[in-house]
């Protein structure tokens, strides 16, 4: 019997085809205009948490415990305005590449129009975060120095394997949260409304990228399989980087350098990690895209496991 990996593994292209058409209905039926899908008006709830407790970055600390329950909520909050912010210039990059990506293809096929599909969703997906960071109340966050100009040689240059390697990566991780975020009472209802639309719509982005790396990456040489690794690698590090953003700690009224160090030597780093992770590591190890050096770089960040070797 025929089955669908035995198809798939058959004829790559003709299977991202199909998959391409599936998607391009289903983001007909499942898609979401923030602008009516969002009640902007929806006041926020007193004493709800703008992220789940347990993935704030100082949970657990001695300095964590030193808190208010108000100090506490106003740490979740911006804490998510620098998700946000961050969210806001990924899908930037992200509409950036998947244009370069159509931009030289034929606009006819299944592939090329769910691209500008995901496109559009991409921007609609950067006005509801910069909405959803207004309506929580926090000033806009800007990238470092160093992030905005790498954004600018990535999404210039960037090849296509990089790009879907990175999208995949970026979405997959954070989809993990946000589904979390979306189920979890506790969370404030307008920050789980934004949560919901979100993963309903990157569930397709994330489909159609596997598809596209199972084509892509078994055609790569040696040299471009161990620079894409790599690549991944420091994505993984950028984000870990990241995530300790003295501002946010600053803006919650806290000594940025000392809670910059509590957060980076904070088990609950490692225990988000992973669970960022969960899903994601064990794919990209099982399609060649962890391995040689690169693989030590997601190991110490904590997000492949021993049983996954």
């Amino acid at each position: 019997m025929t089955t669908a990996t035995d198809r798939r593994n058959a004829d790559p292209l003709a299977w991202q085809t199909k998959k391409a058409a599936q998607l391009l209905v289903a983001s007909a039926k499942h898609s979401y205009d923030p602008r009516v899908d969002v009640d902007w008006d929806e006041p926020l709830v007193e004493g709800k948490w703008f992220l789940p407790e347990k993935r704030i970055s100082l949970y657990g600390t001695e300095l964590y415990d030193s808190l208010s329950m108000e100090q506490k909520l106003l740490l979740s909050r911006e804490e998510l305005g620098s998700s946000l912010a961050a969210g806001v210039w990924t899908e930037h990059i992200l509409l950036h590449l998947v244009s370069r990506y159509a931009y030289k293809r034929d606009v006819t096929s299944p592939q090329v129009q769910f691209a500008l599909t995901e496109v559009a969703d991409e921007v609609r997906h950067m006005i509801m975060f910069a909405r959803l960071a207004e309506k929580i109340g926090v000033d806009f966050y800007p990238v470092s120095p160093r992030t905005h100009r790498n954004g600018l040689l990535l999404k210039t240059f960037a090849p296509v394997p990089a790009l879907w390697a990175m999208l995949l990566l970026t979405e997959e991780f954070f989809d993990r949260f946000q589904r979390e975020q979306a189920a979890d009472e506790t969370v404030q209802p307008i920050v789980r409304t934004v949560a919901r639309i979100h993963v309903v719509e990157e569930a397709r982005h994330i489909s159609f990228a596997r598809t596209e790396l199972e084509r892509f990456v078994p055609t790569l040489s040696k040299r471009r399989l161990e620079l894409l690794r790599g690549f991944l690698a420091n994505v993984v590090k950028t984000i870990r980087h990241d995530r300790y953003n003295p501002l946010m700690y600053e803006r919650a009224g806290l000594d940025p350098k000392t809670a910059v160090a509590v957060g980076r030597n904070n088990p609950t780093g490692a225990v988000n990690g992973a669970y960022g992770a969960e899903r994601l590591a064990p794919y990209y190890k099982k399609i060649g895209l962890i391995g040689g050096k690169s693989e030590k770089v997601w190991r110490e960040a904590g997000w492949l496991k021993d049983q996954e070797a």
